[in-house]
């Protein structure tokens, strides 16, 4: 398909039928939408008993990234061991930043009226819920994108859909894997690498996202 449509003689009849032009961008929304890739760092599994202590999030528009927001958080109790073992964030490093309650309403600027992308889009969620948005009864209105569902939709025979192993399935370098900025980054990358395969399966754009199984 893509080649098809990158081919020098499909660029001539364009010129000529307009109306394959509009096939060209039907067939390449996914490509031109305005995202938030992001990922939080946590002190544990669950939300209603852990807290966020790291938010990185990129804006990407027409596949480019235009900004990032990357913000370490203090939280209310002591970050543990076992999660400064994973993340390498300590109780230290937290020392002088921000809460949350402060982070919050940049963070809310910087998502409105993207499409966010996460991997394990859930867990995230819970979070970001459970800390951001009910507190201040403002539910989120952004359509969110799972790459670890997209990822299983698009690619079933694969043993992993783990972010590390999907990175590796695709030769994606991975950088600073468990911290927000990192495992963003790689998601990013992970993300433009899986829109080919879904348009494969009829996906072509944010609404056709809703077709992907849960």
């Amino acid at each position: 398909m893509r080649d098809l449509t990158d081919s020098e003689e499909f660029k001539k009849l364009e010129q000529e039928y307009k109306f394959l032009s509009r096939a060209r961008e039907h067939l390449y929304q996914l490509e031109q939408e305005t995202y938030v890739v992001l990922d939080c760092e946590t002190t544990g599994l669950e939300a209603i008993n852990s807290e966020i202590i790291e938010i990185a999030a990129l804006r990407v528009v027409q596949k480019e990234v235009k900004d990032i927001f990357n913000q370490l958080i203090k939280p209310k109790s002591r970050i543990s061991e076992e999660i400064t073992r994973i993340t390498g964030i300590t109780n230290e490093i937290v020392e002088g930043y921000p809460s949350l309650s402060e982070v919050a309403p940049k963070f809310m600027k910087f998502i409105e009226g993207s499409v966010l992308v996460m991997h394990n889009a859930e867990f995230d969620l819970s979070f970001l819920n459970q800390h951001i948005f009910l507190p201040r009864k403002k539910p989120l209105q952004n359509t969110v994108v799972c790459t670890l569902k997209a990822s299983r939709y698009a690619l079933p025979h694969l043993t992993s859909h783990k972010l590390t192993s999907l990175a590796q399935h695709f030769g994606i370098p991975v950088k600073n894997s468990h911290r927000a900025l990192g495992d963003a980054e790689t998601t990013y990358e992970l993300w433009f690498k899986l829109i080919p395969l879904l348009r494969e399966k009829g996906i072509f754009s944010k609404e056709d996202l809703r077709k992907i199984p849960s």
